[in-house]
């Protein structure tokens, strides 16, 4: 049975809708203006059912090619489709990055912006080759833009996993939405202010060690990693910074979540490889994990007490090195005990 717009109803599995592709790539295509914001409102309704977006995955050229028409008065629903379906099939969606970006630069202060950074966010997730291209693009909508867009720093955070050097135009920005909202921009901040520091390219401050420091331990454990990471990454540039703020990492040390447990054990570990006496304030901390339920955890604390010169723990150390269970922690307490001695 047919249903008003050429759709047809599958039987069974909850009355699926298969898209009548023919007729909606037809009136994309059409010559009247009426007939395609038809379409694309025909493909926006469907695929608001994500079940459903797999369906209109090719219609993503033709929907490019009308944001690419300026006599178009539909962008906005365009992008809203353009956005969902590369959460969909970002990889599909990738060779409309310069498209995208070229929009939103022309488009920053207006909302559809918005719509086009989801969809580049949603394409960085899966190919962050493609738009590290465009990263210099990005900056300069985020920067446009009233406050700032959390898919624009998810994007450039993606980006940054791949080639922080891409993000280094991103520099200053980042820094100032990391400080503007902690909470609300610290995740996708903290990741590319982290692989900016350990890259080789230039970062404009080192400022922001301290609101890193000050999210260790957040309530969202997710916010917590990224802080914690985003500071052990700093510690390969500039431990000495990071040393500063050493005292912050006594409750993560001690935190419920092992794997908090674990990260800030590493960058102590990371920190006290440059500079020696920043375990002092925590060293306690970081012994009593070396009776850690979680052997990832004692491998890391096993590594900074090493870094870190922690003398009284080398009877432990070299118990563990015998002992324990795990492989890799008798790995870690053996290099610690030789660096101890």
């Amino acid at each position: 049975m047919n249903r008003e717009g050429g759709e047809t109803v599958e039987p069974g599995g909850r009355g699926a809708i298969r898209a009548d592709l023919p007729s909606i790539l037809a009136q994309l295509d059409d010559h009247v203006s009426t007939e395609q914001r038809a379409a694309v409102r025909r493909i926006r309704t469907a695929i608001e059912d994500r079940e459903q977006a797999a369906a209109y995955v090719p219609t993503v050229p033709k929907l490019r090619a009308l944001l690419e028409q300026p006599e178009a008065d539909f962008h906005d629903e365009v992008a809203a489709c353009l956005a969902t379906l590369a959460a969909e099939a970002p990889t599909d969606v990738a060779p409309s990055s310069g498209t995208l970006v070229a929009v939103a630069r022309e488009r920053a202060d207006q909302p559809i912006a918005r719509e086009l950074l989801r969809a580049l966010a949603a394409v960085a997730a899966e190919r962050p080759d493609v738009v590290a291209e465009h990263a210099d693009g990005i900056v300069d909508v985020l920067e446009r833009r009233h406050g700032y867009d959390r898919s624009g720093l998810e994007a450039l955070a993606h980006v940054s996993d791949h080639a922080p050097t891409a993000v280094e135009p991103a520099g200053s920005m980042l820094i100032d939405a990391l400080s503007a909202n902690p909470t609300e921009n610290g995740g996708p901040t903290l990741r590319a202010l982290g692989r900016l520091a350990r890259s080789e390219a230039t970062v404009p401050s080192l400022e922001f060690v301290g609101d890193a420091a000050a999210l260790v331990t957040h309530d969202d454990p997710s916010l917590r990693h990224s802080a914690i990471g985003c500071l052990g990454d700093v510690a390969h540039r500039d431990p000495a910074v990071v040393a500063s703020v050493a005292t912050e990492f006594e409750a993560a040390l001690s935190a419920a979540d092992p794997d908090t447990r674990a990260l800030a054990a590493a960058t102590i570990g990371r920190i006290a490889a440059g500079v020696e006496t920043a375990i002092d304030p925590v060293h306690w901390q970081v012994f009593e994990l070396l009776a850690d339920d979680h052997p990832h955890v004692r491998a890391r604390a096993c590594i900074a007490l090493g870094h870190g010169g922690v003398d009284a723990a080398t009877p432990r150390l070299r118990d563990l090195a015998r002992t324990d269970p795990s492989p890799t922690v008798r790995d870690r307490a053996a290099w610690a005990v030789r660096r101890l001695s």
